[in-house]
């Protein structure tokens, strides 16, 4: 009887299964390794992409000619709420000659109640200009709440010293506005806007420059020919240059002090008033 040695297959299979398994999980692994990397790469993707549209989408866009003046007016107007004393040389400044208009004021703060007067005007705060001519004219208009005085003296070709009103309910009616022109700022400001709204015709540009009192300066030039209007203000929006050009007629208004601390005495008549008010006749 032969005998025959024992098979080893089953030894040799086992461990050729194991590395099978082995090989297909490590396999498995890897394959799991790069989706979740193909995810997270596809996660950052989205995600600079969002920030790029929302980058752009928040960008700051050039602001137009027309907001830009609309911002230079809002400056003006914000330096106008505040308390000055400032002394501007004018040079044919409306129906004025050549001369100095000191402007002084103090508003009331927001927010104060008023009670119109019996012409039914409603007014706050202290404003004032005094105009000395370089020809010895002097004019001066005083506005303090609702009531105004002011004084005068002779215009060319009258004789007489000059006189001073008692204060009388304001009327801003029958030339009474015409009195508000010697406030500078606000008369350069309402030039402005009347510009503004001529139209498309009007050509703006800006520019900056330097001035050795007053700092850097913010120039708006407005044209609509044959008309050319130039101001500029200061970093706090107050106006230290303005002028006007029309068919050889020119007006010009430059700040040579300027102050934030008025006094009582900046609203008081230059005498002791006289008679009731009457428009000075400009």
């Amino acid at each position: 009887m032969t005998i025959s040695p024992a098979r080893n297959d089953l030894s040799r299979e086992v461990p050729v299964s194991a590395e099978l398994l082995i090989k297909e999980a490590q396999r498995a692994s890897r394959r799991r390794r790069m989706r979740n990397l193909a995810i997270v790469f596809i996660a950052l993707i989205a995600v600079t992409t969002i920030t790029v549209i929302q980058t752009m989408n928040g960008a700051p866009s050039k602001p137009t000619p027309e907001t830009a003046v609309v911002r230079f007016v809002d400056s003006m107007k914000h330096a106008s709420d505040t308390r000055f004393v400032a002394t501007y040389r004018v040079a044919n400044f409306i129906f004025f000659q050549r001369g100095v208009i000191t402007v002084a004021q103090i508003p009331n703060p927001p927010g104060t109640k008023v009670t119109p007067n019996v012409d039914g005007y409603s007014g706050s705060g202290r404003y004032a200009y005094l105009f000395r001519g370089a020809k010895g004219r002097v004019a001066q208009w005083i506005k303090i709440g609702s009531n105004v005085s002011g004084c005068e003296t002779p215009t060319l070709g009258r004789k007489g010293p000059m006189a001073c009103s008692r204060p009388s309910p304001y009327i801003p009616s029958n030339g009474f506005a015409e009195e508000d022109v010697g406030f500078v700022p606000t008369y350069v400001m309402q030039s402005i806007q009347g510009f503004t709204s001529k139209g498309p015709g009007n050509k703006l540009q800006f520019t900056t420059r330097v001035s050795k009192q007053f700092g850097r300066l913010t120039c708006l030039t407005q044209t609509l020919a044959p008309m050319i209007q130039t101001t500029c203000i200061d970093q706090s929006g107050y106006v230290v240059l303005w002028s006007y050009h029309s068919d050889g007629h020119s007006m010009s208004v430059t700040l040579t002090t300027f102050n934030r601390h008025p006094t009582a005495k900046d609203f008081r008549t230059l005498i002791k008033p006289t008679k009731a008010l009457v428009l000075p006749p400009f």
